[in-house]
């Protein structure tokens, strides 16, 4: 039974015009324990609210760190103004002290990593970019979602890789996520695919994974921790993929209702093999980065303090030889595995309503609560004629 704990610590991000308060209280056993948030404007010291008005990037992050305790034992609810959660209460005092711990961090990995103001800034929200010696350097820096990207992170990306794109003086692009725990969880499924369309999908004309494929520089995926549904495909999208050794890869679609569909499922098979592309596509399997780097959908795996000097030595060698002509190289690349989007994916011409389905629906919020799927919503084979 855990003895009475009172943490209570505040950080300030000077560069985020911030400062998160944490505390963690207990006097007697976990069930009596209680963990809070709370967030101030530096400049003003006033208490920060939620809402998107108050501050786009402080409710982002509270919303998906909300979500995020629940993983950690902490039953807790996002209020105007605080989080406040409850543990479990089976959990021991170096449990909930490590919890403590854990969610600090977290917030660290967030926000040291904003280049500039956060209240009123015009700032990137989901991604840290920036340009030196040649190399183009992309982070998604949602951790407190496994980094998985929703509509703005979308958006940004394209907006970032665009730039690298039409930059002659870079000649390298690396991709990589915030936080040891995931490169990329795929697309967030809090948000609701049909009615929050654009927050969920984005609204950039050109979308990243076609930057990816067709900007002049190599790309390389540095993953270091999860690379699952649509993280996966940009990690095997990406020209190079390095991986640490506690990375995993895999697909998610079928299982959360999400309709990955089209180029980007048969891209996979171009890289693995058909049969081995089917297995991961279908049966929602994961793989770790040995597995992967055995099938060839991961170049090299390292350990993970291991990484970064690994992506160096690739740098060098991208460095080393003629940027146009690994330009030419990954057009003939594209063309010969048809990289080409279609006119319409399989999902579009068949089944153009399933994000208004029960089935997708029920997919969804099983996965965000983390229950058994309800058979019963599964939708019928779609009748298609075989000639």
């Amino acid at each position: 039974m855990p003895a009475n704990i009172d943490l209570k610590t505040s950080q300030n991000y000077e560069a985020a015009g911030v400062r998160f308060n944490l505390s963690l209280t207990s006097a007697a056993g976990a069930g009596d324990a209680s963990f809070s948030v709370t967030v101030d404007d530096l400049a003003t010291g006033i208490q920060i609210d939620f809402s998107h008005l108050a501050c786009p990037a402080v409710h982002d992050f509270t919303r998906g760190f909300t979500r995020w305790l629940s993983t950690k034992g902490f039953q807790a609810t996002r209020n105007e103004a605080e989080i406040v959660a409850t543990p479990r209460e089976d959990m021991t005092e170096p449990q909930l002290i490590r919890g403590f711990q854990d969610a600090l961090d977290m917030v660290d990995q967030k926000f040291s990593n904003y280049l500039g103001n956060i209240v009123g800034s015009d700032s990137y929200f989901d991604v840290v970019y920036k340009k030196e010696d040649g190399v183009a350097w992309l982070l998604l820096n949602r951790p407190e979602t496994y980094n998985a990207k929703r509509g703005i992170t979308m958006d940004e990306m394209a907006t970032c890789l665009l730039d690298a794109a039409g930059d002659s003086g870079i000649r390298v692009v690396v991709i990589s996520g915030a936080g040891p725990n995931g490169f990329c969880t795929g697309n967030d499924q809090s948000y609701d695919p049909e009615l929050e369309h654009s927050d969920y999908r984005g609204e950039a004309e050109i979308r990243y994974n076609q930057v990816v494929q067709q900007m002049p520089q190599p790309v390389i995926a540095a993953v270091d921790g999860f690379a699952i549904g649509s993280g996966n495909i940009l990690a095997y999208t990406c020209d190079f993929t390095i991986a640490t050794t506690r990375s995993k890869f895999g697909q998610t679609g079928p299982k959360v209702g999400s309709p990955a569909n089209g180029h980007n499922v048969a891209m996979l098979a171009a890289r693995i093999g058909q049969k081995r592309a089917r297995e991961m596509w279908m049966l929602c399997r994961q793989y770790t980065a040995q597995q992967a780097c055995d099938m060839g959908l991961v170049n090299i795996v390292v350990e993970p303090d291991k990484l970064w000097a690994e992506v160096d030595r690739w740098i060098a060698d991208i460095k080393n030889v003629s940027p146009v002509i690994l330009q030419m190289q990954k057009i003939s690349f594209n063309r010969h595995d048809h990289f080409q989007d279609p006119a319409t994916t399989p999902m579009e011409e068949h089944m153009p309503d399933y994000l208004a389905s029960e089935e997708c629906l029920e997919r969804r919020t099983s996965f965000i609560e983390r229950r058994k799927i309800d058979p019963s919503k599964n939708l019928d084979y779609v009748k298609i004629l075989i000639q």
